[in-house]
């Protein structure tokens, strides 16, 4: 995920203090500002970090915990405010145009090569991108992926905000065909993760359901686990 892997004591302690400081205030709109600001600190490259400290409340036995945290993404879902990460969108530039002339090697800057422009995604969006689509990062393998997806789902599954939004969140991002947002594939998985959770299935199979993914979208990278 990052080239210095936090340790599981670490991780333990962000989501405790994370958990600790939503709790501290009822306002759903601070709390939704506390998320932010945490994604914020963190910084862009680090927003799998992030999702691992979002994924140690989700995993965790604290109930109250996850739905406290799943309310605060559904307050984010209701504001179409998701605190989201960027990817770079594979595909959404193309050679530049010099009418012929030669092509100058500055010219290959990293907007050629895919690293911009870049599309904020929000969690469940993030996780799919990253395992289906050609991205800065190394991608996210299989079991990675299946793991985390179901294990946030099982979370935003206590809000019922986020039970309802997300899945026509994601409905609605399949229909996107704006060049270098989505490939084909992966507006393919977001449809069927959508209407599996949409249609009340566990968290598993909604996972599951974005597996299968097409032969085009594999490519044969080095992965690595969330």
């Amino acid at each position: 995920m990052t080239d210095s892997l936090p340790t599981p004591e670490a991780l333990r302690t962000a989501a405790d203090r994370l958990v600790s400081a939503l709790a501290a205030h009822a306002d759903p709109e601070y709390r939704l500002a506390v998320l932010k600001r945490l994604v914020r600190r963190l910084g862009e490259e680090r927003y799998p970090l992030f999702l691992r400290i979002v994924g140690v409340v989700a995993e965790s036995d604290d109930e109250r915990a996850q739905r406290l945290l799943a309310e605060t993404f559904g307050v984010a879902l209701r504001r179409m405010d998701l605190p989201g990460g960027a990817l770079s969108s594979w595909g959404a530039t193309g050679l530049p145009d010099h009418g012929g002339a030669p092509m100058a090697a500055s010219a290959l800057s990293g907007h050629f090569f895919g690293a911009t422009p870049r599309r904020m995604l929000g969690p469940v969006e993030y996780l799919v991108v990253w395992h289906l689509q050609r991205t800065q990062r190394t991608a996210l393998s299989a079991d990675g992926f299946r793991t985390s997806l179901a294990r946030m789902i099982a979370m935003l599954n206590r809000s019922d905000d986020a039970r309802t939004l997300y899945p026509q969140k994601l409905a609605a991002d399949a229909q996107n065909e704006l060049e270098g947002a989505y490939t084909r594939a992966t507006r393919d998985r977001l449809a069927a993760i959508a209407a599996a959770w949409a249609a009340g299935e566990p968290p598993e199979r909604v996972a599951e359901a974005a597996i299968d993914a097409p032969a085009a979208a594999a490519h044969g990278w080095v992965v690595r686990d969330l």
